[in-house]
């Protein structure tokens, strides 16, 4: 090989190709074929040695590398210069038509896999997604998941089986929990189907908020490049699904009516006095369980009159009236932490299930179920008894408005608010037999008889 120069065309054999070696500070030298223009050898000074075509395309010289000499006889290198020559000659670039093939490759083995996918990769991107959104206080309310619907998600999906953190036993495996264990491509209307025919028979309200919750997911998955080549568009819209999705429960008996107030303010009354004084002041004000619950001390402004409650609705929270007789309910409970309705049994020192005492209370008056979200509908019901106007209500309650002044004009002050709120819990008291004499409550000291 040493009288063969770089520039010289051979007869490729495989003693030639084995004996190219790169000496000296050369970093690569080449060897020529004779036979096909521009198709040779390369070998380079780290040992590597292959195939290669050098031409021109559109007057550009270009070197296109055929493969390893280890890899490819000499007979089908030259075929594959051959080839890849006529390609130029039509003016088609080779390289792009390689590009192409591996991009098709990688889409083809990402399909695959996505093919493989389960349900819960996608469902736990989804979380992390609406996770993310929710720590951007500039996306609107509206537009972002609050923390009780995030875990209102976690709870439909877990697995189930884990001890709880209140009260006794294990989790049950949430709604969705079965359909996360599939492949994404295997879900489909038929399917969801069944699913929703089984978990309806057991605990159909469930079901139905599993399904809301799905169909959400599964249209956010449509909208993904990563997920809608795999999956059906359309398995959460059919009829016959939905046909089979429990319809929501009517709440028109979820409330206290007029002649339940004097047994149901009597049955509370005997409970616990921190647990009396929450249910009453749902009753009162309207407000939503988490809202009342979560109420600190400085929030209560007994010298004003007022409660600032942390609002789903606006971010910075409402301000309501502090009406006499829930006045002197607050200012009689103990004050052992930060929290107005608190507990030493609590982890984080506030109640945390009223609703067990509630029933009880309920089942004492010997009244029909209601729900603590049902003396927020009470309020709402029991204020047209005292023709409290509408506005002034959804104002109280925390309603977002929906009419345009309402919205963008109407910002009652909390004296008027305090007008209405007051003949509401008057005729409350009334009608429940309770007689009481507004007293300033919170300029008084009251002994904590509760430890």
């Amino acid at each position: 090989m040493a009288n063969i120069k770089s520039a010289d065309k051979v007869e490729l054999t495989v003693g030639k190709i084995r004996g190219l070696q790169c000496t000296g500070e050369k970093k690569r030298v080449y060897l020529w074929d004779k036979e096909v223009k521009g198709f040779g050898v390369i070998a380079t000074d780290t040992g590597g040695k292959s195939f290669i075509l050098q031409t021109k395309l559109y007057g550009e010289s270009i070197r296109l590398t055929i493969g390893k000499v280890s890899a490819w006889s000499i007979k089908d290198a030259r075929a594959e210069a051959r080839r890849l020559q006529v390609l130029i000659d039509k003016g088609i670039d080779p390289r792009q038509e390689v590009a192409k093939a591996k991009a098709e490759k990688k889409a083809a083995d990402a399909l695959a896999k996505s093919k493989e996918a389960l349900v819960n990769d996608a469902w736990q991107t989804y979380l992390a997604y609406q996770k993310d959104k929710m720590q951007h206080s500039h996306i609107e309310r509206g537009k972002r998941w609050g923390e009780r619907h995030f875990k209102d998600h976690e709870n439909l999906s877990q697995a189930g089986g884990e001890p709880k953190k209140r009260g006794k036993g294990l989790t049950t495996q949430g709604v969705l929990y079965p359909l996360l264990q599939m492949r994404m491509a295997d879900i489909n209307a038929k399917v969801l189907k069944e699913w929703q025919r089984k978990e309806a028979e057991t605990r159909a309200n469930n079901a139905r908020q599993g399904f809301e919750m799905f169909r959400a997911f599964w249209r956010w998955c449509v909208s993904r490049p990563e997920y809608s080549a795999v999956i059906d568009p359309q398995a959460v819209e059919s009829k016959d699904l939905r046909d089979e999705v429990p319809s929501r429960k009517s709440k028109q008996f979820d409330v206290l009516q007029r002649s339940h107030l004097s047994a149901w303010f009597a049955a509370v009354r005997t409970l616990n006095p921190v647990i009396s004084a929450y249910l009453q002041a749902l009753l009162l004000t309207g407000a939503r369980r988490e809202e009342m619950a979560s109420l600190t001390w400085q929030d209560v402004d007994f010298q004003w009159n007022s409660i600032w409650v942390k609002d789903k609705v606006h971010e910075e929270g409402r301000k309501i009236p502090l009406t006499p007789y829930l006045a002197s309910l607050l200012a009689a409970l103990p004050r052992r932490n930060e929290w107005v309705f608190s507990s030493p049994a609590a982890t984080n020192g506030r109640i945390a299930e009223p609703r067990i005492p509630h029933n009880r209370a309920l089942s004492i008056a010997g009244l029909p179920p209601v729900t603590l979200h049902g003396l927020r509908r009470t309020f709402a019901s029991l204020a047209e008894w005292v023709e409290m106007p509408r506005g002034i209500v959804a104002q109280i309650m925390g309603h977002a408005p929906s009419a345009t002044a309402e919205r963008h004009y109407i910002n009652r002050p909390l004296e008027l608010l305090a007008v209405w709120h007051g003949k509401y819990e008057a005729w409350i008291l009334q009608e429940a037999g309770i007689n009481f004499t507004p007293t300033q409550a919170g300029l008084h000291i009251v002994k904590n008889k509760y430890p």
